[in-house]
């Protein structure tokens, strides 16, 4: 066990994403991130009184991650028409979802009660947030109503995908029509995106 120096809750908060993105959530718990931080068993206590604060550190940090990556197409290439920067992020979105699995599990699980932890709510509506302002920039003028039942409607559609491609039973679970389908998505998502993600 090693004397600490620094910030010990940041240093929490990281072993505690590295153990929920490799092992998932469920394995989480204070003892297991003081033993991969290498620091006292108590020592989680002083920043976390449950494991449901650290969840929601996790959680919060996930959001925050995403937030960037969506954020990204705007920053990297602004020769990019409004259109291309949203297939650009229905892209990375997919990514984020299928490479950082157990993370984006927890950031979606009902476990963590959102109204509880402002920081994760302001952490959640900041990645909505992205969404929000490509729709609206996409559609001059549209009502509020209107953006809202578009920005659902996309966020469930890439939601839904991220579920399906990364089931990966679901050649047995559901038939080889299915099975074939997702291989003709998943061949060619930008394609396919550009289809579904129409405005």
């Amino acid at each position: 066990m090693k004397y600490h120096h620094g910030n010990l809750k940041e240093e929490l908060i990281s072993s505690a994403c590295m153990i929920c993105e490799s092992l998932g959530h469920d394995h989480m718990s204070l003892r297991s991130i003081a033993k991969e931080a290498k620091v006292s068993q108590t020592a989680p206590y002083r920043h976390f009184k449950t494991k449901e604060d650290l969840l929601a550190e996790v959680s919060k940090k996930g959001f925050e991650d995403l937030a960037e990556i969506l954020n990204q197409p705007t920053n990297k290439n602004n020769s990019m028409t409004p259109k291309e920067r949203f297939i650009e992020m229905g892209l990375a979105y997919l990514r984020f979802g299928l490479e950082r699995k157990n993370t984006y599990d927890l950031m979606h699980s009902p476990i963590i009660n959102k109204v509880e932890y402002p920081e994760l709510l302001e952490a959640a509506s900041a990645a909505f947030d992205e969404l929000v302002k490509i729709i609206i920039e996409l559609n001059p003028g549209i009502s509020d109503d209107d953006l809202g039942r578009q920005c659902i409607r996309h966020w469930a559609q890439i939601h839904g995908l991220v579920g399906l491609i990364g089931d990966t039973k679901i050649d047995e679970s559901m038939g080889t029509n299915a099975g074939d389908a997702m291989s003709i998505v998943t061949n060619d998502l930008r394609s396919f995106l550009t289809m579904v993600l129409e405005v």
